[in-house]
């Protein structure tokens, strides 16, 4: 009996011990990724038991970069493997405070007697990760395109209209970031920021519909997110391209980059410009209270963009990083618009024609802004970054405004002749502290707060016959100021991960309308709110290519100073433009679910936008329309968007984009009240072809479905075809290619709709088809660190 007791007690301790070791295995997850935080799909990975020297799990990178291992504890190295970068060998010990171990490799390049050679693998131009969609710029055609506005223009998933405005595929506004860091311009001054940005310089765009709380809470449809190339290595860089474009007219681009990078230090000076005319030509035909008018418009716009930035950056060791940056770019010259509008009793009684004219004799827009950045990092779990940044937008414009009214036979029916002088003047501040914490076991904590303020001053003199006219003169000051604070939490075990954040806001904003001489007749709207802003998301590993994930979200969209301002532009007597400043901010709701399979990701979206405001053309006088933003009702959306990439040969990579949508519009405004519903689609096609002598050919194709407008206009079909082609010398130190964009010239704004009093019906296009030359020169001499290890080949196999 005691033989027997004795033999399983040691059988027991066995099983308890096997059991115990088991038990004892830890969960880690490997993120391979390189410098510009691109997945290194595919990548190969050795897993090797130092202390014992044999190899205990060899695995290959899924789609995300990501490797999921269980390993007992002890010491152990990784070695990874991947086309296009240098191999690379990390150490660790096991059990380690964190479960995600992140792993950065670098790219692979040789160097032959001063010849440079640097390995490339196939990466798709559009890749979809966890809801976020990565346009990789530098490796397209878009790199060459013109300027950030072309690129936006130009990329899948995204779209700007006819004013400038833009937006994602999902419901609500979108808030434009560069580098992780919203800039906080808007309209006008947005749109003149975007077109000093050289496309050359764009690394690759984020877009992403339902961010953490570590991102403002204003935009409703998401965000976009331009990452601008950085030089890294030590050394002195210059790039310098220079691009010429032509249809209606030239336009001249040219940018250059110098950079000198120590080891604790690096200075940086960019300049750019874009010189050249734009043409657009638009029109519309509407029938109000059974009279007809017809209007033709010929638009040039004339004005020139130019910028330069420098940028510093000093880290004396790995703990201490402080950055700057000041740049300064303008918007400079003058426009001119033609109008022909004809005038009819009823529907065919033509009683005048109205010949207007809009020229813009004077047009300025420079922007001031500097930046200042201490980033903080005591050890890998803590970081802890200060940023202060200053912006000063100045703006004029002068325009002169003839009206001519002429009889059908020829003869002068009477004159009219207007002048306009616009000042406005914007200053923006803010202060930011975020901290970010690593602890055991894939847990993240972000937190973080931000104060922020925005003054706006606004004259506007309007001119009649050379008389001002104190009733649309005015002054338009607004001011707002915002406290924000926010805290989003991440935890990651095993296949699952979760996450959940809040943002809140306390915002007050203060409008003030001044007549030019009736100073007793002021107008104040003042607003004062508190808001939160909650996020989460939780997704599961399937498997070592599959990932899903649901999230959802609350976001805002703030109107635009420039809509805010009451103050009335016109187009013609008979068309004007008129800021509301009475707009409130609109709020969505956002539920998504992703799906993600190799080369394969789908996300499918419920969007509720709230209160939400829309630019809208409107009855304002007898035989008068007026275009003003206003809050019109509710929108919801139901989507559905697939990406996929697929390298149909050797030679021969493509990108598809299809996106599905129903529209649902509940108007709720005044006396109206009406509801639209439409469905619509839009679909993307690009393909890489490498052609004979070097040669790389780039097609891409948008279409735009038959769509709901933001109110009750419907938007008609539209798209375009774009084809570049390109090819590199001297050892891939210049770079050439020929671009043609809308071969077809197919990219429209045409649009109809009606309510109880109007029906109008608007067509447009601009100088979207364009054939342009451009030639990139990089020079420069990099020195490389070499690191030195001491590994046995026994060791990694």
């Amino acid at each position: 009996m005691n033989k027997h007791l004795i033999i399983n007690l040691i059988i027991t301790c066995i099983t308890s011990l096997t059991v115990h070791n088991l038990s004892a295995q830890h969960h880690i997850i490997l993120q391979i990724e390189d410098k510009e935080h691109i997945a290194a799909d595919a990548a190969s990975v050795v897993i090797t038991d130092v202390d014992n020297r044999r190899v205990v799990n060899n695995c290959i990178a899924d789609t995300l970069g990501k490797v999921y291992i269980k390993l007992d504890k002890g010491n152990y190295s990784a070695y990874i493997s991947s086309l296009g970068y240098k191999d690379t060998t990390l150490y660790f010990t096991i059990p380690t405070k964190e479960s995600l171990i992140k792993i950065v490799i670098e790219n692979d390049i040789t160097h032959i007697n001063d010849i440079i050679i640097t390995a490339k693998k196939h990466r798709p131009i559009v890749k979809m990760e966890d809801g976020k969609v990565n346009i990789d710029v530098a490796q397209s055609y878009l790199s060459d395109i013109g300027n950030a506005i072309d690129v936006l223009k130009h990329s899948p998933g995204i779209h700007i209209d006819n004013k400038g405005s833009i937006s994602l595929s999902s419901l609500g506004g979108t808030a434009i970031y560069i580098n992780g860091k919203k800039t906080p311009l808007q309209g006008e001054a947005l749109t003149a920021y975007l077109r000093s940005l050289s496309s050359t310089r764009i690394q690759k765009i984020s877009t992403s519909p339902n961010p953490n709380a570590s991102y403002d809470a204003e935009g409703a449809g998401g965000i976009i997110d331009i990452i601008l190339k950085s030089e890294t290595d030590t050394g002195f860089h210059l790039t310098t391209s220079h691009g010429i474009s032509f249809w209606n007219y030239i336009h001249e681009t040219s940018d250059i980059s110098l950079s000198y990078n120590r080891r604790h230090w690096q200075v940086g000076i960019t300049y750019n410009h874009n010189i050249g005319y734009y043409a657009m030509k638009y029109g519309s035909n509407r029938i109000q209270d059974g009279n007809k008018n017809l209007s033709t418009t010929d638009d040039v716009d004339k004005r020139n963009t130019y910028s330069t930035s420098i940028d510093l950056v000093y880290h004396p060791n790995d703990k201490h990083k402080f950055t700057f940056n000041t740049s300064i770019s303008a918007v400079i010259g003058p426009g001119y618009t033609s109008t022909e509008t004809q005038i009819y009793r009823g529907m065919n009684d033509l009683t005048q024609l109205l010949y207007a004219e809009n020229d813009y004799q004077k047009q300025r827009t420079p922007r001031y802004s500097g930046s200042i950045a201490y980033i903080f990092t005591p050890s890998k779990n803590h970081t802890l970054s200060v940023n202060a940044d200053y912006i000063k937008v100045d703006g004029e414009s002068y325009c002169n405004q003839p009206n001519i009214y002429y009889f059908p036979n020829g003869t002068l029916h009477h004159k009219d002749i207007y002048q306009s002088e616009n000042d406005k003047h914007i200053k923006i501040a803010s202060f930011m502290i975020d901290y970010k914490h690593l602890f055991g076991k894939g847990h993240e904590l972000l937190a973080g707060i931000k104060a922020s303020t925005i003054n706006s001053d606004n004259n506007f003199k309007f001119y009649s016959s050379l008389k001002i006219d104190n009733t649309r003169s005015n002054r338009f000051t607004y001011s707002e100021q915002n406290i924000e604070g926010y805290t989003q939490y991440t935890i990651q075990l095993n296949k699952w991960m979760a996450t959940a954040g809040i943002r809140i806001e306390q915002m007050y904003s203060k409008g003030l309308l001044q007549p030019y001489t009736a100073m007793d007749k002021k107008e104040t709207n003042t607003t004062n709110r508190f808001n939160c802003f909650p996020n989460a998301s939780i997704s599961y590993q399937i498997s070592q290519n599959t990932r899903m994930t649901l999230a959802y979200s609350k976001r805002q969209d703030k109107p635009r100073y420039e809509d805010l301002n009451p103050f009335e532009y016109l187009l013609d007597e008979l068309t004007y433009w008129k800021g509301n400043p009475f707009i409130t901010p609109q709020t969505n709701d956002k539920l998504i679910f992703s799906l993600s399979h190799k080369q394969l990701a789908i996300n499918l979206s419920y969007n509720s936008l709230n209160n939400y405001f829309t630019g809208i053309t409107d009855v304002y006088n007898n035989n008068t329309v007026v275009m003003t933003t206003k809050n019109i009702g509710k929108q919801k959306q139901l989507g559905a968007e697939v990406v996929y990439s697929k390298r149909i040969a050797s030679w021969w990579d493509t990108n598809l984009n299809f996106g599905t949508y129903y529209f649902v519009n509940k108007l709720n405004y005044e006396t109206n009240n009406h509801i639209y519903r439409r469905p619509s689609y839009t679909l993307n096609i690009s393909n890489n072809i490498t052609l004979p002598a070097k040669l790389q050919l780039e097609v891409a194709a948008q279409y735009l479905s038959k769509r709901q407008g933001g109110s009750y206009e419907v938007l008609k079909s539209s798209g375009y075809v774009n084809i570049g082609i390109s090819r590199t010398f001297l050892k891939d130190r210049l770079h050439t290619s020929i671009i043609l964009t809308d071969a077809f010239h197919t990219q429209r704004w045409d649009s109809y709709g009606n309510t109880n009093k109007l029906n109008i019906s608007s067509w447009g296009n601009s100088e979207t088809r364009q054939i342009g030359l451009k030639v990139r020169y990089y020079l420069g001499v990099k020195k490389y660190n070499v690191e030195h290890k001491s590994i046995k080949e026994a060791e990694r196999l």
